[in-house]
């Protein structure tokens, strides 16, 4: 069988900050940030797969022609059939006369890979041959067989726009004619996709697909091995005509972090790939920038966790998110503060019998048990009526009892508040040096000792902690 391999491109917090003084250090500081790209498309946006922010935005909502990049949504309401049990990737679609004629109109659609006539293609190939080389009639027909017409196939495609909340507007299934997107839209749309369906990456991370003998290869130089090869990029769609100019959605993954960036109206194919590549390249320098933890880029606790994290502490964090106004709970505190210690070398000796039985009932299936266990055998921790609490916040004053146990603090009183009568009796000598040590600071001259910690004012009380060693 004779093998054509086939280029057909161009060229191939108030209430906190009166309970814990901040560090000094402020978190992504005015230099950290990096200088924004020097972008020649018209309109282009990098998104943060996880938040959806938009790290770099330019003429972010103008509707513009998205040409083949219309395929995006022609191929997710596809998935949305797979998953609904409609079909395979293994069914096999007919393909219309119409279908057939318009894969081989080298006039009106540049990237034209002929089907059969009165035949069939599977679900998966038609998939491949419009995601990787952007084949127009493979879009249409599947436009046709999902619902018996592209007309109707594009009303669909509008009711799916409106309801993800995208400003979009869709006349063909295919980005031939005039359809109209913003790059925000495109890159929210991409984001929707992948959390959908991200099996959609096995096929956009392809350079080439092979049909009847010949191999269509990728539109997207930003792949492995191709002209502007990026790392990390795994996909996503490509496009151009006259009135779209050049456009390119990219999407990459690197150490956890997935960026989407968007560029609409490059002048040339060359400059859409090297536009994708500023895009890239700024919005990883921004995630840096922002550090590990999302939610507190700009936070006054960002130095202590910072700390805290390299140093291998227990935050107990999934994910990007670090959660500094949540209350902390007795397990998280206590996980943070022993793993601090342990990694410091600086925990207190055991002070229970070897053998002894923790007596908590309520941390068997704790994610913190071995830390509480250890600590309670150190004496750091304890419970009431056999229980430990663990999914309770915890109070600042049970805090300092707690560095009071773990930490040899110099005798001293800091206690100058004008709540210092709230302190409980039994945490009143914990507070008084806990405070003489700095460790906890009011403002206003307020302690509020009953309220709950937050894990912000926990991170920085760690850190202070630590930073004693």
């Amino acid at each position: 069988m004779k093998k054509n391999r086939i280029l057909s491109r161009a060229m191939a917090l108030l209430l906190v900050i009166v309970l814990v003084s901040p560090m000094s250090v402020t978190a992504n500081a005015a230099g950290n940030t990096p200088a924004p790209p020097d972008i020649t498309a018209k309109a282009a946006v990098v998104m943060d797969f996880d938040t959806g922010e938009l790290l770099y935005e330019k003429d972010p909502d103008t509707l513009r022609v998205p040409a083949s990049m219309t395929k995006v949504m022609t191929a997710y309401i596809v998935y949305e059939e797979l998953a609904k049990g409609s079909f395979t990737m293994e069914t096999h679609v007919p393909i219309s006369d119409h279908v057939a004629d318009i894969s081989r109109d080298h006039t009106n659609y540049e990237m034209v890979v002929p089907l059969p006539y009165g035949g069939t293609v599977p679900v998966g190939t038609l998939l491949r041959l419009m995601l990787i080389y952007s084949a127009s009639a493979s879009a249409v027909a599947m436009a046709e067989f999902i619902s018996g017409s592209e007309a109707a196939f594009v009303v669909r495609m509008n009711e799916t726009a409106a309801r993800m909340g995208l400003s979009a507007k869709y006349v063909n299934a295919h980005g031939h004619l005039y359809n109209y997107i913003t790059a925000r839209s495109q890159a929210e749309l991409i984001r929707r996709f992948i959390m959908d369906y991200p099996e959609v990456l096995e096929i956009t991370s392809q350079r080439s697909v092979w049909f009847n003998g010949t191999e269509y290869v990728t539109t997207n130089f930003l792949l492995p091995g191709e002209r502007y090869s990026y790392e990390g990029v795994d996909g996503f769609k490509t496009g151009n005509t006259n009135p779209a100019g050049f456009c390119q959605a990219v999407t990459a993954e690197r150490n956890g972090d997935r960026l989407i960036a968007v560029a609409m109206a490059s002048s040339s194919l060359e400059a859409r790939a090297t536009d994708s590549v500023k895009l890239l390249d700024y919005g990883y320098a921004v995630l840096q920038a922002k550090g590990k933890y999302r939610d507190i880029s700009s936070h006054w606790c960002r130095a202590a966790v910072d700390t805290l994290d390299g140093m291998g502490v227990e935050l107990h964090t999934d994910g990007k998110q670090y959660l500094p106004e949540a209350k902390i709970t007795r397990a998280e505190f206590t996980a943070m503060l022993y793993s601090a210690l342990e990694l410091k070398g600086a925990l207190p000796d055991r002070v229970v019998d070897e053998g002894s039985v923790c007596p908590f009932a309520d941390i068997e299936d704790c994610w913190a048990r071995e830390y509480i266990v250890s600590a309670w055998e150190r004496g750091i921790v304890n419970g009431s009526g056999g229980y430990f609490n663990p999914d309770a916040p915890i109070s600042r004053q049970e805090i300092m009892v707690i560095i009071d146990r773990a930490v040899k603090l110099p005798d001293g009183n800091g206690l100058r508040f004008n709540d210092t009568g709230d302190i409980a009796f039994w945490a009143l000598q914990a507070a008084a040096r806990v405070t003489y040590a700095g460790i906890f600071a009011g403002s206003g001259g307020a302690l509020n000792p009953n309220g709950p910690a937050t894990r912000a004012e926990a991170a920085q009380i760690a850190a202070r902690v630590v930073n004693r060693f």
